[in-house]
């Protein structure tokens, strides 16, 4: 092929999205090649920085710089439209983060082209580290001396930046980057390596590759740029393939298995089922990287928002767990503190630690998009501001395994920062329920446990669930846009379980927090969608008749909750509303105290008035517990004045003892006793 001379030796195409940062330092190690014939196309990928405008400023200020600005599609498609701007004989790529970093690279690599009539040249790539350092690739072969290598030499389809291409042999081949968001440039690669004989080899420094502060692979974050990396791996091994590279591909495909095994990915579903889509008529890959995944025995599921004073006692406690085969999935629900940089130290730290960044869209939302994603036999969901005992999640796999439960109850216990931990309301009390059994081997369903269906501790963290039992069913998802959304939830999963087991254990310490979001007064209206929700529920599932009475006990408790939090007047008069609507008749489940204040809304006409009654309640009942403290304290006062009394006539009757002539008189035994003593205790 002959090489046309028309004026312009080397286009540098360069795509450019919001790196105002290194912008210019890149774009100034070009101005400072030693070959003048050169060209620089710029594309602006949709910016939302100010790299615009450096850009027009570099344009304005040198003529060999081309500026061209285009939607945001990608660095490869970006490329490509470069391309066709471009004029030189030969084609460099510089990212506008990168630098050239010999002077005179450019220009030998032209050089070494024309010499050899050359379709590419290759030379060398250094890594530029954190600090702004050039550090050797270890992975890449330096080049120390001019020579020529086959394609098959060049190792993998890997750093084509150090690379220059004849423009139109790409041109006439047809040779563009893939639409892929990640991985276009080995496919880019492949393709070149199957038409060319021979790559002339320069041993001089071209290109610096600016490592990303987070890791290259960690910016592979979106479900798209993970099924395009991957995808990526098939259209490689595909071109090397059918060009008989079989040596090349064999190496590469070690790729896909360091980027499995790599950053967490051998424990993410989401991974797995790209793969096995990917790759479904490819029973050889399949079979080479089915053992590189790993199930947990438990997913952990913690929604964060807003939690970063807590985080650094909290996820210890999941991580350091005595069971070690789980993975810890974090939800970063829009969180505006630091969490999110605390969850990624973790994340850095301990490959089962999986995070996803998402608007804040509320808990529910978050545990939701965890489930998803969550590829362990069982599920755990954990909050940020708690924490859970060492061996509860071994102790809770085995007695699951063990019982085959779809679910694995616990008790727990409460805490205030500062104060003592509070175990007197464990939420689930089942040794009063089931005498004499061993809850090691011991399983049971609703029916034996009905008043804690849908009057107990609803909290999502007080059971360990089987995964293959919720995914049975399409609707096993926490209520979004609404607080109290665990009390579905656990209705549900309460009702659906065939076999339950319970460990008497307090595994689960629960902060009581005052910043917690069902805490808030905003929240509290919320409670009466929740009610509808389990309704509802109960009712589609033919349960309701059953529980008709539970039902009732649980909507008054749950109105009357918020009832003085809410402090609304719009709160009371709908809980008015649903309160009329509710015909108690003779339910035995409704205590006399929660009668009282039933019988107080209906009979208040606004919130003020019920607040009234309410509080004359309350203070009657904060005297009758005075006037009982009261009267404990006299008994304390009594029998302290009887115990003084006591220990006064002791210490009489000691001092008459020790002045007496007998005491004094056998002084001298009692030494020679004690003497025996020791003499005896020796031998």
């Amino acid at each position: 092929m002959s090489l046309k001379n028309n004026g312009v030796k080397i286009s540098i195409l360069m795509p450019v999205f919001n790196d105002e940062e290194y912008l210019s330092e890149s774009i100034d190690s070009i101005v400072k090649q030693t070959l003048k014939d050169i060209e620089l196309i710029c594309v602006n990928d949709g910016s939302t920085d100010s790299s615009l405008e450096i850009l027009n400023d570099y344009s304005n200020k040198y003529d060999f710089i081309k500026v061209f600005t285009k939607e945001n599609e990608g660095s490869g498609i970006a490329r490509n439209y470069a391309l066709t701007k471009a004029t030189g004989e030969f084609i460099a790529y510089l990212d506008s983060d990168d630098i050239f970093i010999n002077e005179r690279a450019l220009e030998l690599m032209y050089d070494s082209a024309i010499k050899n009539n050359a379709l590419m040249v290759s030379a060398n790539l250094l890594g530029i580290n954190i600090k702004g350092e050039l550090v050797v690739n270890d992975n890449l072969e330096r080049f120390s001396e001019e020579g020529m290598i086959t394609p098959q030499e060049y190792g993998i389809p890997y750093s084509f930046y150090k690379n220059i291409f004849n423009r139109e042999f790409l041109l006439e081949n047809n040779i563009i980057f893939p639409d892929l968001l990640r991985g276009q440039d080995p496919v880019f690669l492949a393709e070149i390596f199957t038409l060319v004989d021979k790559i002339p080899t320069v041993p001089v420094d071209l290109y610096g590759f600016r490592y990303p502060k987070t890791g290259s692979l960690l910016k592979i974050n979106t479900y798209r740029k993970k099924y395009d990396y991957i995808k990526h791996f098939k259209e490689t091994f595909d071109i090397l393939d059918e060009a008989g590279f079989s040596q090349m591909k064999a190496n590469y495909e070690k790729r896909l298995a360091e980027f499995i095994n790599a950053y967490h990915n051998r424990y993410t579903k989401e991974i797995k089922d790209i793969v096995y889509e990917v790759f479904k008529d490819d029973e050889d890959i399949l079979n080479s990287v089915k053992d590189l995944f790993i199930n947990p025995k438990i997913s952990v599921i913690i929604p964060v928002y807003n939690a970063s004073k807590f985080l650094h006692e909290s996820i210890p406690s999941v991580l350091k767990q005595s069971l070690k085969e789980i993975e810890l999935i974090c939800v970063n629900d829009g969180s505006k503190d630091d969490s999110l940089e605390i969850l990624n130290e973790f994340y850095q730290k301990d490959s089962r630690v999986r995070i996803i960044d998402q608007e804040n869209a509320g808990c529910g939302a978050a545990r939701n998009r965890a489930l998803d994603e969550a590829c362990g036999d069982y599920i755990y969901f954990f909050d940020p501001d708690d924490y859970i005992q060492r061996n509860a999640f071994k102790e809770l796999y085995n007695n699951a395994v063990k019982n085959d439960s779809d679910l694995v109850i616990f008790k727990i216990a409460r805490f205030r920062e500062g104060e003592d931990i509070d175990y007197s309301i464990p939420g689930f009390n089942l040794e009063t329920v089931f005498k004499d059994v061993d809850f090691n081997d011991f399983t049971f369903d609703y029916k034996d446990v009905k008043r804690y269906v849908l009057n107990s501790s609803f909290a999502p963290w007080t059971k360990l669930y089987k995964k293959a039992f919720l995914d049975k069913y399409d609707d096993f998802r926490f209520p979004t846009d609404v607080a109290f959304d665990d009390t579905p939830f656990h209705v549900q999963s309460m009702l659906r379980a065939s076999k339950m087991s319970f460990i008497p254990k307090f595994f689960y310490h629960y902060r009581l927090n005052p910043n917690s979001i069902n805490n808030t007064s905003s929240n509290g209206i919320f409670i009466f969608d929740i009610c509808d929700i389990v309704e509802r529920f109960l009712k589609k599932e033919n349960y309701f008749d059953e529980f008709v009475e539970e039902f009732k006990l649980f909507k008054i408790t749950q109105i009357n909750n918020y009832m003085l939090s809410t402090d609304s007047e719009d709160y009371f008069q709908r809980a008015k509303k649903e309160y009329s609507a509710i015909d108690l008749g003779e339910n035995h489940l409704v205590k006399p105290a929660l009668l009282k204040r039933y019988n107080f809304v209906l009979e208040s006409d606004s919130l003020e008035e019920y607040k009234s009654k309410e509080y004359e309640v309350r203070i009657r009942e904060y005297i009758v517990k005075r006037d009982n403290l009261k009267k404990e304290n006299r008994k304390l006062i009594d029998e302290n004045n009887r115990l003084k009394k006591e220990l006064s006539k002791q210490k009489d009757l000691n001092k008459s003892i020790l002045s007496s002539s007998s005491w004094k008189i056998t002084k001298h035994f009692r030494k020679f006793t004690n003497v025996l003593r020791k003499i005896k205790r020796r031998l």
